[in-house]
């Protein structure tokens, strides 16, 4: 949609087609049919992939999946994967990366703490939120800092670094990329070094110190030549041509831009080669040759589209109604600068906005229409107003800083003064406190003395209570063995008083067992007898005796 607008709207008032669009229709024709039988025979090769395709019911489906499973290492790595998949997809999950950071905080999980604040950051940065990445990162890196995973500590020393560029905080950017630089290069990483260097190259840009700037670039470029990588030289080359194109060396600049231009297109790289399109076209602008910028310009722009890369999309719209203005082209310029704002509100881009109304107030001074021109002119300065006092205000914070600093080597410098009245001071109270140290060490000891009484009576107390327990044990013992004789010697008169009763020798012994209170079943288990025998014992116990029960015959034998 957006494609068939933007190319709408650089037609140049008919309503034909022109040449360049019918070349783009059929272009996009064969971009389509190549690009569907390349999806095809990917699904056809990748049938697990073809049921997974990304999309928001695969993510949900997956979280839902992994939100199931036990909370461990290897469950956190798998959600962080999953959030980072579906944000390249551009599909909203933050559900997945807080349930990551919640599985690990149970977990004390700290690695995976430090690498899913630092994934938040990045898709903050994606969203041009910059304030809320750089809090994430410094999240991160608190957490990556108390681990052993040197590689993701760079990552996000650098991903700090380009959201305080992103946010015009050269000082910060500075810091934080050196620190990554210095890492990268103690581990000789060559890929974070080579981010790190183009980190600091493009923040020497941003404070036009072009000279410094093209050094870093040029290091960069002679690593990625050693290291052959391809992209890091299409990069580099273009990040040569921009320094050139700000020093005003046209040719150089151009040398370069083609140069990486060039290893673009051969290796298919097409989000690159859009900048590089755009970089030529604002070289061919500056130099004055509009219609030849217009038309690098044209040829970045359904690249930014398909990219939706609002932000260089914006840029190279309100360029290319630039041109148009120089051309006498004022319909399509207008056109063309209103898209490029609207796009730069979009995204609240300060840089595009200023750079949308500052073509705005010439778009309106060369129509003659000076109200609306002063009015754009009063928008631009506010925003780039704006701007300078971001920068201002960065200033006075540094300053801030530096006077802070200074105040307290102010601080010292007094306190090395005092030092020596400290060190009198200090041996007074060292006598006191081995004063106060002893006193204490006596007391300590005197409680360790009182507690070591209160033991050893504690002991004796004890021991005496054992002796008594012993003493009542050993009565105890007395009483059972008396009454154990004078139940013998009451079963020696039994035997001895009922022998005349004409009673037998088993009988005798079930009337000893009736006599100490054993019942029927007691006597049998004693006796090793039936409960009936003895029952017929007890009968003719009963005859001979002349009693009827236990009682009587009990009270017989003791009468």
């Amino acid at each position: 949609m957006y494609q068939i607008l933007l190319f709408n709207k650089l037609k140049r008032g008919s309503n034909s087609l022109t040449l360049q669009e019918v070349e783009f229709k059929k272009m996009n024709k064969n971009h389509y049919l190549t690009s569907l039988f390349l999806i095809l025979t990917f699904l056809a090769l990748n049938p697990i992939y073809s049921q997974k395709k990304i999309n928001k019911r695969v993510v949900d489906s997956l979280f839902n999946e992994l939100k199931v499973k036990p909370n461990t290492i290897s469950k956190v790595d798998d959600l962080i994967a999953l959030y980072k998949n579906a944000v390249r997809a551009k599909i909203p999950s933050e559900y997945v990366i807080d349930n990551a950071i919640s599985t690990s905080e149970k977990i004390f999980y700290i690695k995976g703490l430090g690498e899913s604040y630092n994934r938040k950051g990045l898709a903050a940065r994606y969203n041009y939120d910059y304030e809320s990445s750089v809090a994430l990162h410094k999240r991160a890196l608190s957490y990556l800092n108390k681990t052993t995973d040197t590689l993701l500590k760079i990552k996000c020393l650098n991903n700090i670094g380009v959201s305080y560029r992103k946010l015009n905080l050269e000082k910060e950017a500075f810091d934080f990329y050196f620190q990554a630089l210095d890492l990268s290069e103690k581990i000789k990483h060559n890929k974070s070094i080579t981010i790190a260097l183009n980190g600091i190259g493009n923040v020497f840009i941003d404070t036009k110190e072009y000279d410094k700037a093209l050094h870093y670039f040029k290091r960069v470029y002679r690593l990625d030549v050693e290291n052959n990588n391809i992209r890091g030289q299409e990069y580099s080359l273009s990040n040569i041509g921009e320094v050139y194109l700000y020093k005003k060396r046209y040719d150089s600049s151009d040398h370069y831009l083609r140069k990486a231009l060039a290893l673009t297109k051969k290796y298919k790289h097409k989000q690159s080669e859009a900048i590089r399109y755009n970089l030529l076209g604002l070289l061919f602008q500056k130099k004055g040759e509009y219609q030849k910028s217009i038309e690098f310009y044209k040829e970045a722009i359904p690249l930014f589209t398909k990219e939706n890369n609002i932000r260089y999309l914006s840029n190279t719209l309100i360029n290319v109604g630039k041109n148009q203005l120089n051309l006498g082209e004022y319909k399509e310029a207008k056109e063309n600068i209103i898209m490029g704002l609207s796009s730069a509100k979009i995204i609240k881009s300060k840089e595009n906005i200023s750079l949308g109304y500052n073509a705005l107030v010439d778009y309106y001074t060369h129509t003659k229409n000076y109200k609306e021109a002063l009015s754009s002119h009063k928008i631009a300065t506010a925003f780039q107003d704006s701007i300078v006092n971001e920068a201002s205000q960065k200033s006075i914070i540094s300053t801030q800083v530096e006077y802070e600093t200074a105040k307290k080597d102010a601080q010292i410098q007094e306190l090395a003064k005092e030092n020596e009245l400290n060190k009198k001071k200090a041996k007074t109270n060292f006598n006191r406190l081995i004063i106060i140290s002893s006193l204490g060490l006596a007391g300590i000891l005197g409680l360790l003395y009182l507690f070591r009484l209160y033991r050893r009576n504690s002991d004796l107390e004890i021991e005496n209570k054992n002796s008594e327990l012993q003493n009542y044990v050993l009565q105890i013992n007395d009483l059972k063995e008396k009454a154990k004789n004078n139940i013998n010697t009451e079963t020696k008169n039994i035997a001895e008083n009922f022998s005349d009763f004409g009673l037998s020798k088993r009988e005798i012994e079930v009337l000893q067992h009736i006599a100490a209170g054993f019942s029927n079943n007691e006597i049998s288990k004693k006796m090793f007898v039936s409960n009936n025998t003895i029952k017929t014992h007890i009968k003719n116990i009963y005859a001979k005796l002349d009693v009827k029960n236990r009682i009587q015959a009990i009270k017989k034998i003791r009468t």
